[in-house]
């Protein structure tokens, strides 16, 4: 069955942008699994629940787990390839963390299940496989000191995603967007431009990974 592989950060930015109603539409259309691991189910809806700041999107998390939206998988073994995406970068002799367990357990779903897309919006894994020289430099520039990078560890990683394509909630929603699912969401008479501008806007400031340029380009592109 074909599936879409999600990480906990797209579907944060989809409930802080109360855009998770669009995922059962989506899911007809796509006509396959949205999944996550157990790991993101963890993080998604157990752990905000025992707290106030994300609680109702735990809520509304579970709510789409329980009806089927999201299929949540059995953990996988990831702590090989945790530890070891962690020691790609370092600085002054000390491994720098760049992803948590949540983020490599739904990339190696992805992977292991040969998902068409994994859906994240955290740029650092994006830019691992897309450009990771720019992750050093931006590694850098909060460190204010050199980065090494370890080339036979970024091999190794780039070899285990090739292949797998890594989309955005952005993208997700620019196909909700065109299939007329955000009907029931933005107002009526709003033009294609003003809605693109506000949908990615307000995607980006809750957590997707998407700069000032992408979304000028794609306000282009739906005109």
């Amino acid at each position: 069955m074909r599936s879409l592989v999600f990480d906990s950060s797209s579907v944060i930015s989809l409930a802080t942008n109360d855009l998770l109603g669009t995922l059962k539409g989506l899911k007809k259309l796509f006509g396959g699994g949205f999944c996550i691991p157990a790991a993101v189910a963890r993080e998604l809806v157990d752990v905000p629940l025992s707290s106030h700041r994300f609680k109702l999107e735990a809520m509304m998390v579970s709510k789409l787990i329980e009806g089927g939206e999201l299929e949540v998988h059995s953990s996988l073994e990831v702590g090989n390839l945790l530890a070891s995406v962690n020691r790609i970068f370092s600085c002054r002799g000390a491994s720098i963390v760049v992803v948590n367990k949540g983020e490599v357990e739904a990339l190696a779903l992805a992977v292991k299940i040969g998902a068409a897309a994994y859906v994240v919006d955290e740029r650092t894994m994006r830019l691992l496989d897309e450009d990771p020289l720019r992750v050093r430099r931006i590694l850098e520039g909060k460190l204010h000191a050199k980065v090494i990078v370890d080339k036979t560890l970024l091999k190794s990683f780039q070899d285990f995603v090739r292949g797998l394509k890594i989309i955005r909630s952005a993208e997700l929603m620019m196909v909700a967007f065109e299939e007329g699912l955000l009907k029931e969401v933005v107002m009526s008479g709003a033009s294609r431009r003003d809605t693109v501008d506000a949908l990615l806007w307000g995607l980006r400031l809750r957590g997707c990974s998407i700069s000032t340029g992408e979304i000028e380009e794609l306000k282009r592109l739906m005109e």
